[in-house]
């Protein structure tokens, strides 16, 4: 993974996003597997070059404090049941992760359009990956014989309040996903990325949904942040900023680090932390040394340990009452492998 990916920050914006043709997939998931291949493929798509973005019916006057919650949603397989979670927060910003459209392993829905309706929230929505299979080993066994009608996956903001802009951050560009031969289990065209959102009351300021890269290690995070950090430099100035989401910050666990020593020293483990420290930006106050992760009834046998790779980072924000809430429906059936974590912020 480079420094700093050479993809350009995409601030120009849509009402719209037209997944690839079936046959297009079925193409793209032939013939040699190159950088060259893969790069030709992203330009062509159709998908990486905007932002979707739709704003709230009425959008709600900002008040002194805001709720953010973050929550990588793993694929948005339950839209009604994680909506009723979001609104049972009162959350004003939702900073959202690995949200499917058009997939089967999620219905093929378009979810956070579905979401975003269900909250009466504006939406900007970004493509991180084309999918062209049915998802992990598990999800092909489970869709087995089904398709998806888009093939899309990627992260997105709902607000209540009016969105002033939306820009996509890549954070690669080495098309990890479609390249190794180690992945060609969830074969993918596209790469890590964010997703910026501005409001401009009660006085400018910035959201950030993230998504770091699962299968690397510690020295690769931090590149992803340096990469994450130049954007927000160059995209944000000196706004306050919110940033948010799934950083998989196992190196944490891997360090034995627990407790308050998640927060006081993770540094130690995850050089990320020492780049936002320099960048000006807080963890102390917004999050909690609670792990976020979930087990499934499937890995809950599997001796995993739960783990704190869920986080808020904040510059020129007052942060308090962070929270760990918990990603269960009404009867308490799991609706993600991530707890949800929320933060209120005020200025």
């Amino acid at each position: 993974m480079s420094e700093r990916s050479t993809w350009p920050v995409v601030t120009a914006t849509s009402a719209t996003l037209t997944p690839p043709s079936e046959d297009w997939r079925t193409a793209a998931n032939s013939g040699t597997a190159t950088p060259e291949r893969h790069a030709e493929l992203r330009r062509t798509s159709g998908c990486f070059d905007h932002v979707r973005l739709s704003q709230p019916a009425i959008a709600a006057a900002p008040g002194s404090r805001l709720t953010v919650v973050s929550w990588n949603l793993e694929r948005c397989k339950h839209v009604a049941e994680s909506a009723a979670v979001l609104a049972r927060e009162q959350a004003d910003i939702c900073l959202l992760t690995e949200l499917d459209l058009g997939m089967a392993r999620a219905g093929n829905r378009d979810t956070s359009a579905e979401l975003a309706e269900r909250l009466a929230m504006g939406a900007a929505f970004g493509t991180e990956f084309i999918e062209l299979g049915l998802g992990d080993l598990r999800e092909q066994g489970e869709h087995a014989g089904e398709r998806n009608l888009g093939g899309l996956h990627g992260n997105g903001v709902l607000s209540r309040l009016a969105i002033d802009r939306a820009a996509l951050l890549p954070l690669d560009d080495d098309g990890f996903w479609y390249i190794d031969a180690a992945q060609r289990d969830q074969r993918r065209i596209g790469s890590r990325m964010a997703i910026a959102v501005r409001h401009t009351a009660p006085r400018p300021f910035w959201v950030v949904a993230v998504h770091f890269e699962s299968r690397l290690g510690p020295a690769e995070r931090g590149r992803e942040m340096a990469a994450l950090l130049a954007h927000v430099e160059r995209l944000c100035g000196e706004a306050p900023v919110l940033i948010g989401g799934d950083f998989n910050t196992i190196g944490l666990m891997h360090a034995g680090l627990e407790g308050t020593a998640l927060l006081e020293r993770p540094q130690e483990a995850e050089p990320m932390f020492a780049r936002l420290a320099e960048a000006g930006f807080d963890w102390h106050a917004c999050n909690t040394a609670e792990p976020t992760t979930r087990n499934h009834p499937w890995t809950a046998t599997d001796d995993r340990r739960l783990k704190k790779i869920d986080w808020f980072f904040a510059r020129g924000l007052a942060c308090s009452a962070p929270a760990v809430v918990a990603a269960t429906g009404p009867d308490g059936e799991n609706l993600s492998d991530h707890e949800a974590i929320r933060v209120e912020i005020s200025f």
